[in-house]
């Protein structure tokens, strides 16, 4: 475990992200305007209901039932990574929930796209919320343990550092394909084939990178003998995780929510007719932005160190978002050109932050393997993404109730605001992260410098 991961072997496995992002991301563009479009674009899916004396609008009830159902399936995610850290198989801790759970994963994914009863119905709400509700079990399954590997077939900080930014690199590929190449399919074939299409990429991705280190996944590590509870609390009580996590947590959520909000954007202040070909250039022009800086936050990972990319990133991203308010506004500048530049603008710090934390939770798991004696990566793999998914699963309903202040081209004002409520929410992440103190070598030694 001392030497390097070969670099085919680190191609192979970081090339999940390909795949895995193509899902991800056509998620986050097109599901909420899939089941509740403007009403200029065509008819819901789900209908809005009665409570009462209250008519909530369809995008509201959508926004709640995608956020509910997020809520409720994060939690399997602490019992998915207990269990891989607790378990012994010829295959190691962490194949066999990768082998048996992808499958199942993609199917859920393109049956979100197949509701069952033509035009607003409760039927397809109800159907749209047991998928994902699959979906997102399936899901945890297989990238928690995937996710997993990352500190075990790479110990060291260069090591490490190569395969988030290899991560990083496919990452954007993938996200290409969910957010420029889905919005073409969308236009052209509709969101059914799009969503086929996506799915069937990350089962083919998911395969390739877990052949890739199929015979360097560790097989003999012993399991991590703490029940459950206590596997928790002691993952809740490693304080460098605590400062940590909130930041991954709120950035997220912000992210997810300026995603979702891009096509209203093009609809109503770009007033594109093509608003899935429109998108998908303006999300495309941010991975750019994130491409550019990405190679500069890599290269300062090794002289700065993790810890200050990561901070000054997101103190960035919470500066840069808040100026989307304004685009349309520059008088004498095409609207297009200022969403564009807009757009470039807040990839480049968004680079920075997407390739830290999984090197940084690399490096809690050393920290944890210091204080506890045992190897826990899923625990704190899964636990992260437990608060993730709490976080970001209100994305959907706080851009539903931020749409609901102006929509339209006339009325723009909610679309206006959401680069400001996405900048205090990164803005809260970066305070939150100033107490982290983890050099990026994790050994006793520099613990006890750190003065940890």
């Amino acid at each position: 475990m001392t030497n390097g991961l070969p670099l085919l072997n680190k191609l192979l496995y970081t090339s999940d992200m390909i795949g895995g992002q193509a899902v991800v991301q056509a998620r986050n563009l097109w599901l909420l305007f899939f089941l509740a479009p403007p009403k200029a674009e065509g008819d819901a899916v789900v209908p809005g209901v009665a409570l009462g004396p209250i008519d909530v609008d369809a995008r509201v009830f959508v926004g709640a039932l995608l956020t509910a159902g997020r809520l409720i399936e994060a939690f399997d995610d602490p019992i998915i990574g207990w269990w891989s850290d607790r378990t012994k198989s010829r295959w190691g801790r962490r194949l066999p929930f990768i082998v048996l759970s992808t499958p199942f994963w993609a199917i859920f994914f393109m049956l979100l796209w197949f509701t069952p009863v033509e035009g607003a119905s409760i039927v397809n709400a109800i159907w749209v919320f047991v998928i994902l509700e699959l979906f997102f079990l399936s899901n945890t399954a297989s990238i928690g343990p995937y996710e997993s590997l990352l500190p075990e077939i790479a110990r060291s900080h260069r090591d490490r550092m190569s395969i988030v930014a290899w991560q990083f690199y496919f990452g954007i590929l993938g996200a290409v394909l969910g957010l420029v190449l889905s919005g073409v399919v969308q236009d052209e074939f509709g969101f059914k084939v799009m969503g086929v299409l996506m799915g069937v990429m990350g089962l083919g991705f998911r395969f390739l990178g877990v052949g890739g280190v199929w015979s360097h996944a560790p097989r003999e590590t012993p399991p991590a003998q703490m029940p459950l509870k206590g596997a928790f609390l002691a993952t809740l009580a490693n304080r460098q995780f605590l400062y940590f996590l909130p930041t991954f947590v709120l950035f997220q959520l912000s992210a997810t929510m300026t995603l979702g909000w891009m096509p209203f954007f093009v609809e109503a202040i770009l007033e594109s007719e093509n608003e899935g070909t429109m998108t998908s250039a303006l999300t495309g022009t941010a991975l750019i932005g994130m491409m550019v800086a990405v190679f500069v936050m890599w290269k300062l990972s090794h002289t700065k160190g993790k810890r200050w990319v990561y901070s000054n990133s997101l103190l960035a991203t919470a500066v840069i978002l808040p100026i989307m308010f304004l685009v349309g506004l520059v008088p004498g500048i095409p609207v297009l050109a200022q969403g564009v530049v807009v757009a470039f603008l807040v990839g480049l710090p968004m680079g920075g932050v997407n390739l830290m934390p999984r090197a940084i939770t690399a490096d809690i798991t050393d920290y944890d393997e210091i204080r506890t004696g045992m190897r826990r990566e899923a625990m704190f793999f899964t636990t992260q993404n437990l608060f993730e998914k709490i976080g970001s699963s209100f994305s959907a309903l706080f851009l539903a109730l931020i749409l609901l202040l102006g929509e339209t081209a006339d009325d723009p004002l909610g679309i206006r605001l959401l680069g400001p409520v996405a900048g205090v929410i990164a803005l809260v992440g970066y305070f939150a992260f100033r107490g982290y103190r983890l050099p990026s070598t994790v050994t006793p030694e520099s613990v006890k410098e750190a003065g940890l």
